[in-house]
């Protein structure tokens, strides 16, 4: 065999072993990844407990907060290992301290931010949130009470699966928008949930096969909030118009804005 002959086969033995050890890698580590875990495409970062939340910048993409019996900061790999994310955490005492001081480098990574999802958190409660510069979410919220203190260019979304909740106090500085309502993962069982119609299969000889009831709407967005105590200043803007509130006090400068449902509009004028 010629030696050139022989210095190719090395060579595509040698590729051929690469992959092979490459793919073994692979397997290994997606053999531990706990398939049960639906953001296991996420890194924790920290797992110190904590249970209120001040957070500075990542207005420029989306960070979602969600209940778990562990508490901990997790970042996307791709936002990581493709985007050169970074973010601060730290806890003292029992609050999570975070800074997202990233700016998107150009066009592409500003689209990117604007769409993805960088950052999750996680804890079994969180008792208020400040934040400045940042735009952040809690989804499927399971708690009664809340205090949110937004500033500089902000957006805070809280999405609830309680309907009912006792008290929230919000305050809103510079140019803030701060949104409450039902999750639609609530569902509210109901006698006027009932089927909306139904649809009959027949098959190629047109003889009736099967019949399929349509699936009741039983979604509910309206909620109730007991209490709200509510400072807003700037050019801020407060949407509670899907709740219901049995007890609101109210500071609001010209400059902003309130949203409210007819029975807390009434509250309101006394």
């Amino acid at each position: 065999m010629k030696l050139s002959s022989k210095i190719l086969l090395a060579t595509f033995l040698l590729m051929i072993a690469a992959v092979l050890s490459s793919n073994m890698i692979l397997k290994k580590q997606y053999d531990q990844i706990d398939k049960s875990d639906i953001y296991w495409t996420y890194d924790k970062i920290l797992e110190s407990p904590f249970r209120h939340l001040k957070i500075t910048g990542g207005n420029s993409t989306n960070i979602y907060y969600e209940q778990s019996e562990k508490p901990s900061v997790r970042v996307s790999r791709d936002w990581v290992n493709y985007h050169g994310g970074h973010i601060k955490a730290e806890v003292k005492n029992d609050t999570l301290f975070l800074s997202f001081d990233q700016s998107p480098a150009n066009g592409f990574e500003k689209f990117w931010l604007q769409n993805a999802e960088p950052v999750r958190i996680f804890s079994p409660e969180l008792l208020s949130v400040t934040g400045n510069n940042t735009n952040f979410e809690m989804q499927k919220l399971r708690q009664k009470t809340l205090t949110v203190n937004m500033s500089g260019h902000s957006r805070f979304e809280v999405e609830s699966l309680w309907p009912d909740m006792d008290s929230i106090n919000i305050t809103q500085r510079d140019s803030t928008k701060v949104v409450f309502e039902m999750s639609t993962d609530y569902r509210k069982s109901s006698p006027d949930a009932q089927p909306k119609g139904k649809v009959v299969v027949h098959n190629i000889a047109g003889v009736r096969s099967a019949e399929i009831t349509a699936p009741p709407t039983d979604y509910n967005g309206g909620m109730t909030i007991r209490s709200v105590t509510a400072d807003i200043k700037g050019h801020s803007i407060l949407d509670i118009g899907h709740a219901q509130i049995q007890n609101l006090q109210l500071q609001i400068q010209d400059t902003s804005a309130i949203v409210l449902s007819g029975n807390a509009l009434k509250l309101s004028k006394q």
